[in-house]
């Protein structure tokens, strides 16, 4: 395998990673590769757009303000707010990540969007970049994110790591150093140097979990200072830094060495990353599409139920038990999501507002759902995202359904249809979401992407 072309198959993954961040080109994509690469940058700034007016958001954008840190003619999507590049990638990708809308990538456990689309846009606006240019920056991110996340996955988590801040970081320092023009040594810099700036923990799910939303926000943050960093030239990080002594794969994940790809996927990653169709966390995903098709084939009411039993993976276990007080906690947690598609037979963002979480028909549903490990989906996972859900009737009556993969996966993707549906429910507080929405049309139609200060000027609050 060529390593330009899958850098993530390298039994020494860093240089061949940074030289295919600084050389990929969209021009040079395949059609399918660049049709996904526009659907996942639409998907992002709809999930920004929809996230920058929650709270954590507007708060963090406060505190910039009185800090003195709104400064600068970079804007944040969906706002008034301009800043300047490091404060940009931050506030979005926050925002990006603030409802649970944004993509994935199973096998690497990662949500490489809110990271990696701040990260290239922010830089992208400040060098006037065109949309081949971002679109460009977008691949690299994915491809660097991704890939390290694949390995750590589930090392990493197992220590207590979210992959999403710890890979996203070197992804994001990939796209911002895409834009910037960085040669394959500079990136190998700029990604060394990001790799000191990996962290967050699991420990939200413990309490305290609203810091999670934050976490792509520092990955971005850091990120586009790394490239900005290796441009400049003076800060010098390791080089391999990704499969090194002491390096990410063995600090993060305790491993001492590169497992490359996972088998049987050799399309660029963010070809391999998922769309969500549901605002809540991925692992409970196939478990909803079981649970909808079971009430809509049997006709299921809420008070026909007498118990929901959930087969999952492990990784998904964590989620198993959750409260559902807080937004935050709610669109992670099982028992609640089961509970809501049950009544609702939906799961949309309204299912989460503060009347819903406190309802008491809602609760007594929830205290029916079970959730535990099942061999047939714990063997199949990370290859695949499968759940098994029983509703079992209180005349004694059961029906069961073994879901293999969720809907948006790659293998079984949102339709371009669904995509725009969901970008212009994301995108309808912004005055332009007309032209916002045509150009979501216009560009899935294969039009071109305009240059970014057009892009973000459309997308202006």
């Amino acid at each position: 395998m060529n390593p330009e072309k899958d850098p993530g198959g390298a039994s020494t993954p860093t240089k061949p990673l940074a030289a295919f961040a600084s050389g990929v080109a969209c021009e040079r994509l395949a059609e399918h590769e660049k049709h996904e690469t526009l659907r996942h940058l639409l998907d992002t700034l709809g999930a920004c757009a929809a996230g920058i007016n929650q709270p954590i958001v507007q708060a963090v954008a406060a505190l910039c303000g009185q800090n003195g840190m709104m400064r600068g003619d970079v804007p944040v999507v969906a706002s008034a707010l301009t800043t300047d590049v490091l404060t940009a990638s931050y506030l979005m990708a926050a925002a990006a990540h603030a409802l649970e809308m944004d993509d994935g990538n199973r096998e690497g456990s990662i949500h490489p969007g809110t990271v990696v689309v701040p990260a290239a846009l922010a830089m992208a606006h400040q060098q006037n970049a065109d949309g081949n240019t971002l679109l460009s920056a977008v691949v690299a991110g994915y491809e660097v994110a991704v890939s390290v996340a694949e390995c750590l996955h589930p090392h990493a988590s197992k220590r207590g790591f979210q992959t999403t801040p710890v890979a996203g970081t070197l992804g994001a320092a990939a796209a911002a150093g895409r834009v910037l023009g960085l040669n394959a040594e500079d990136m190998e810099n700029a990604l060394g140097i990001a790799a000191s700036s990996s962290s967050g923990i699991f420990a939200y799910l413990s309490g305290g979990g609203n810091i999670k939303k934050l976490h792509p926000a520092h990955a971005a943050r850091e990120g586009v200072f790394a490239a900005l960093l290796a441009r400049q030239g003076v800060v010098q990080g390791p080089r391999n830094a990704v499969e090194t002594r002491w390096g990410v794969l063995q600090a993060f994940g305790g491993l001492e060495e590169w497992a490359g790809k996972p088998q049987g996927r050799r399309e660029l990653a963010v070809v391999r990353s998922y769309l969500k169709p549901y605002p809540c966390c991925r692992h409970i995903h196939p478990a909803i599409d079981a649970l909808l098709r079971l009430r809509l084939d049997h006709g299921i009411r809420p008070d026909d139920v007498a118990a929901i039993s959930v087969g999952t993976y492990e990784a998904a276990m964590p989620h198993a038990a959750l409260p559902w007080d807080t937004l935050n906690v709610a669109q992670l947690s099982f028992p609640y999501v089961m509970a809501i598609a049950m009544m609702n037979g939906a799961v949309d963002l309204p299912a989460f507002s503060e009347a819903q979480r406190g309802s008491a028909a809602v609760g007594r549903l929830a205290a029916k759902v079970s959730v535990h490990v099942d061999p047939q989906c714990q063997a199949l996972y990370p290859a695949n995202g499968p759940a098994q859900v029983t509703i079992t009737l209180n005349d004694g009556a059961s029906h069961s359904l073994f879901v293999p993969e969720p809907i948006g996966s790659p293998d079984l993707p949102l339709s371009d249809q669904a995509l725009i549906e969901k970008f212009r429910l994301a995108t309808a507080a912004i005055p332009s979401r007309d032209e916002t929405r045509a150009l979501a049309v216009s560009s899935l139609a294969g039009n071109a992407l305009p240059d970014a200060r057009t892009l973000m000027r459309l997308l202006a609050g």
